[in-house]
């Protein structure tokens, strides 16, 4: 499988440069952002081509048969996609409604938090490799950093995106609010991304080297395709016969208040992947408080790859686990330590900090998330 390996279906919808640059070097927003509404890839309403819908379940078979996270649930995937394909379930309507379809019927079959198929827009020039271009409407990965009362620092994410940009925003506002008494890490829209911006900030509010999380892939499917992580002092790896595991830790870095402060995360059932991976590390650890409800239940890592000149799918390959229990969170998302409606997440927070009942909703209204807090629909359930 030739893919951008990533901890989130979100890095195949990148977002532009200027919307990255305006949202990361913000400290604050200056107005309630409305919600925004995502346009569908050019090209989605064409209809297909004479044996397209064949020749995508056919490809999309055979990478889910070699790369998928748990080998026979690949292989029930691929005999389903195979059967319908010589039914003629994918002979005929639009890439979009293709795309749709076989998505069902994948969850179908297993659901999985992650595995879906997509339609692509090609980047102009792009030359295979899983090239995707940006999907319109999506918000600033970052979309709000500041100290919204004193002691009190706030960051609500997108996602992690693990840009330079994102990267050197992350680490400015954890060295500005270094002295910050409570940390309130927004997550409630949190479509995934990557380990970087949470390499930036667990050296400020951990002591001691901690192991966090460990992830694990098939070594039939490293062996082919390599890890889907960059080299960092913050991952070990070891690999047996059958998987490959590695570790993610938190290494400490210059001491100061931050080690000793409150630290909150505001989660909600949209919160999903990455953004889990967060949750359950601050939660496992003990080094912070989920306020909200269950998140999305998306564990499964992966990236997106090539199944036809004009459709893509993320083809989950590993799983991410809890050291103490060596469970994942697949479907059932993590449980929150203070059940809330999504909303009203921030308000408690605040309100846990030490603020009035009156303050915190006052300064919530100027917190508008980009996106909805809570789905009626979930893909892993």
């Amino acid at each position: 499988m030739k893919s951008n390996l990533v901890l989130a279906a979100v890095l195949a919808a990148s977002l532009s440069a200027p919307a990255l640059a305006m949202a990361t070097l913000a400290t604050a927003q200056a107005a309630p952002q409305k919600p925004q509404e995502r346009s569908l890839p050019a090209g989605s309403n064409l209809p297909l081509a004479r044996g397209e819908g064949r020749a995508v379940a056919e490809k999309l078979a055979a990478e889910l048969s070699a790369s998928f996270v748990y080998d026979e649930q690949g292989k029930r995937y691929a005999k389903m996609l195979r059967s319908n394909a010589v039914a003629g379930r994918y002979d005929s309507g639009t890439r979009q409604e293709l795309a749709d379809r076989m998505t069902d019927d994948l969850q179908a079959v297993q659901k999985d938090g992650h595995l879906r198929v997509t339609v692509v827009e090609r980047q102009a020039g792009a030359e295979g490799g899983g090239a995707v271009a940006a999907r319109k409407g999506r918000p600033a990965p970052i979309q709000s950093a500041k100290l919204i009362a004193p002691g009190i620092a706030y960051i609500r994410f997108t996602a992690f995106m693990s840009t330079d940009e994102e990267v050197a925003a992350v680490r400015k506002f954890m060295d500005d609010h270094k002295d910050a008494k409570t940390f309130i890490f927004d997550l409630r829209n949190h479509h995934g991304g990557r380990l970087r911006e949470m390499d930036e900030i667990f050296p400020y509010l951990f002591a001691i080297k901690t192991p966090l999380v460990t992830m694990e892939m098939r070594r039939s499917t490293f062996d082919e395709n390599g890890s889907p992580f960059n080299q960092s002092p913050t991952l070990e790896m070891v690999q047996d016969a059958s998987y490959v595991r590695t570790t993610h830790y938190a290494l400490p870095g210059e001491a100061s208040p931050a080690r000793d402060a409150r630290v909150y995360l505001l989660t909600s059932n949209r919160t999903v992947s990455a953004g889990e991976h967060f949750s359950l590390v601050m939660k496992s650890t003990g080094r912070g408080t989920l306020i909200g409800e269950a998140t999305a239940g998306a564990n499964h890592f992966g990236g997106m790859s090539d199944v036809g000149d004009n459709f893509a799918a993320f083809i989950p390959i590993g799983r991410t686990y809890d050291i103490k229990t060596g469970e994942d969170w697949e479907g059932g998302g993590i449980a929150p330590d203070i059940n809330a409606e999504p909303k009203q997440a921030l308000i408690i927070a605040l309100e846990k900090a030490g603020l009035s009942h009156d303050e915190a909703v006052r300064l919530d209204a100027t917190e508008i998330p980009a996106e909805p807090v809570h789905s009626d629909k979930l893909r892993a359930r």
